[in-house]
């Protein structure tokens, strides 16, 4: 076959594959479906990508550069909102291409990694220039600021059906904190807004005492399991016979794999040092404290963060609800932290603080970042945060009443 017919159907295949995307979720395409919507044989198509997931990293790298808006008639600030609206409204047309970006991030091939790095990269320094003499933080850190906001809101939509409109308000409000100039909302300030005490109850306080130790010895087993060996390698029975209990009782409690592990992770976080009350420390300096207090959590158990991004692909409405329990309850704690601290805005900035957390964690943990860059960058936003909230109280103490 000639170098011209071997690009054509490499690019039959990738267009084959954008064609399979625009109709269901990545994790329902097999290989076979792509295989004979280009036309070629599968033996054929193992001969252009080794695998659907080098096949689909190259396919994401090329949506994310044909919805980059590399040309933007407005300048600065005006450009990097237009920039940051845009990515958000691409995961809003085609939130399948999100959910695959997700799915990816559990991938352990190089050739994966190094595409997803480079989309990363590359959205990066976009948003670097636009920033870049708008911000008192370094632009590379401003940058990675908004990045890790815009992919948190756009988890929260696809994955926990939280309106679009608040992930576009959210990234014009952190746009505005890197650059002080806040963007007005109806809410007020210090207002807490995460319900108080209506997050909801484990399922385990609704079952007999006998019962509980019953289930916690499984999820003690599964948590020991996920600390010896990687998610995927992890079987049911195995647990269930560490557990000392049948099989049958085992679905009892849990009815796959992917929910025990999702209650797993919420004993994880319930008992992490990032759920301690903290109340001897100053409110300023206890935001960074929490914050300090979750990367160390997620430096020494990163499996269970891995799991976590892994569960929003793989699980079920059940599984969503519990991990959306956890988000909740830690983004109640930096709530608190922050009202305390008297921050403007509270809510938006937990809601900032928790996505720059996982972004930069991910990143960590998937692409080699340190986890001292990780702490780095996490108290500069810390710092920011506290050093607005400052210079607003103090103009607010000057003006006459």
């Amino acid at each position: 076959m000639s170098t011209v017919s071997r690009r054509g159907r490499r690019r039959d295949i990738i267009d084959a594959a954008f064609d399979c995307l625009a109709g269901t979720d990545p994790d329902l395409i097999r290989i076979d479906d792509v295989a004979r919507v280009a036309g070629v044989a599968k033996a054929t198509l193992y001969r252009h990508f080794p695998s659907k997931e080098i096949l689909y990293s190259i396919v994401l790298r090329q949506w994310v550069d044909d919805h980059q808006l590399r040309t933007i008639s407005a300048v600065g600030l005006e450009r990097a909102r237009i920039r940051a609206r845009s990515m958000i409204e691409a995961f809003e047309e085609q939130p399948q291409f999100f959910k695959l970006s997700v799915t990816l991030f559990s991938s352990t091939d190089p050739a994966v990694k190094a595409q997803l790095s480079g989309v990363a990269a590359t959205t990066q320094q976009y948003f670097v220039d636009d920033l870049s003499t708008l911000t008192e933080v370094a632009p590379s850190d401003a940058a990675t600021i908004v990045l890790a906001v815009v992919h948190s809101v756009a988890m929260s939509s696809v994955y926990h059906g939280v309106p679009f409109a608040a992930a576009y308000r959210l990234v014009d409000q952190v746009i505005g904190l890197l650059t002080d100039r806040p963007q007005s909302r109806s809410t007020p300030r210090h207002e807490r807004t995460d319900g108080g005490d209506s997050v909801r109850t484990p399922v385990a306080a609704e079952l007999p005492a006998y019962k509980r130790r019953r289930r916690d010895r499984i999820v003690e087993e599964a948590t020991s399991e996920l600390r010896e060996s990687r998610y995927e390698q992890i079987r049911v029975s195995d647990i269930a016979s560490r557990a000392d209990v049948a099989l049958g009782t085992f679905y009892r409690y849990f009815p796959s794999k992917e929910a025990l592990y999702a209650e797993v992770l919420r004993q994880w976080f319930l008992t992490s040092r990032f759920t301690e009350p903290l109340d001897d420390v100053a409110p300023g300096p206890r935001v960074a404290a929490r914050i300090g207090a979750a990367v160390d959590a997620f430096e020494a158990d990163p499996e269970f963060f891995r799991v976590n991004v892994l569960l929003h692909s793989v699980g079920g409405e059940s599984v969503q609800a519990v991990l959306g329990d956890v988000f909740a309850r830690a983004r109640a704690m930096s709530l608190a932290d922050l009202c305390a601290a008297r921050v403007p805005d509270p809510d938006d900035v937990a809601t900032m603080t928790w996505s720059l957390l996982s972004s930069l964690t991910m990143s960590a943990i998937a692409y080699g970042r340190s986890f001292s860059e990780v702490r780095r960058v996490m108290d500069t936003f810390a710092a920011l945060v506290i050093s607005r909230a400052d210079e607003r109280l103090m103009i607010a103490e000057r003006e006459p009443r």
